[in-house]
């Protein structure tokens, strides 16, 4: 079994960081590569951000918060 960490992604070059704005998919809930997971502000857009992988999701972010580009905010388990 191997655990990812998801970490927020940088989507501009001049992005710093960004508001997690809705979990698409429930802490337990089997993921498929390419389904989106959740949706991410950033200062000029709101963007549906896709698993990069299949396995069990974790959400370890929280809805509202905000946080800088590499911060963990969930995991997949494959």
């Amino acid at each position: 079994m191997a655990k990812i960490m998801l970490k927020l992604p940088k989507l501009a070059v001049s992005m710093q960081e960004g508001t997690l704005r809705e979990w698409f998919v429930e802490s337990g809930t089997q993921v498929t590569l390419g389904q989106p997971i959740y949706a991410l502000e950033t200062e000029k857009t709101t963007v549906e951000v896709e698993s990069p992988f299949e396995g069990t999701f974790t959400c370890i972010g929280e809805v509202g918060q905000t946080y800088k580009v590499g911060d963990p905010i969930a995991e997949i388990v494959q």
